[in-house]
């Protein structure tokens, strides 16, 4: 059952998505809800309250998904190939899943860091990044040449994995799994060469 939380919280994500975090004001979002002003204030404080709740809800979820992808070594010690098609396939499932959220993530992980949205997104970029830092630390100890190189190798992996999904939503790449497969050779051997 869907409860007045959650009809506010799906509205936000998709104006969200649609015009951009600033673009989009209170009023709005209550009366797109079929809800008063005070009625989002209590259950969100302010507007930066409600994507607080929003990145919570829903970006918490998408950096679980990729931290369970990215398990490495996890069940498959020296499998550095398979731990990244998981991951960057965790990509591509949450813009399938979620393209509204995906969106938002997006936009906010590039715009102005002295932003509301950017400061609330910045605890959540900082989660996944460290995910994908300690995937390439973990795989460096059974391949020495990756050694000190894990923050770029993380940087370069989710900027590849978002151009993907970037590509995806605008409907421009629909990412099979035989792409990310030939995505993640070519990115491995960029990183063994």
């Amino acid at each position: 059952m869907e409860t007045t939380r959650d009809r506010i919280l799906e509205v936000a994500v998709g104006a969200f998505a649609s015009r951009g975090y600033e673009a989009v004001g209170v009023q709005e979002l209550c009366e797109s809800s079929g809800i008063t002003k005070p009625t989002l204030y209590y259950h969100f404080g302010s507007k930066e309250g409600l994507l607080a709740a929003l990145f919570a809800e829903r970006f918490g979820g998408f950096n679980g998904r990729v931290a369970t992808a990215a398990a490495y070594p996890g069940n498959r010690r020296g499998d550095l190939a398979g731990v990244l098609l998981a991951t960057i396939g965790a990509f591509v499932e949450e813009a399938r899943d979620d393209p509204d959220f995906s969106r938002v993530r997006l936009s906010s992980a590039f715009c102005p860091p002295s932003s509301e949205r950017y400061r609330v997104a910045r605890p959540y970029l900082e989660a996944l990044y460290g995910t994908i830092a300690a995937t390439f630390e973990s795989a460096a100890l059974e391949h020495g040449n990756m050694a000190g190189r894990a923050a770029q190798y993380a940087a370069s992996f989710i900027g590849a994995s978002d151009a993907y999904v970037g590509l995806y939503l605008a409907g421009d790449l629909d990412p099979d799994e035989a792409f990310l497969r030939r995505a993640v050779h070519y990115y491995m051997h960029g990183i063994f060469s």
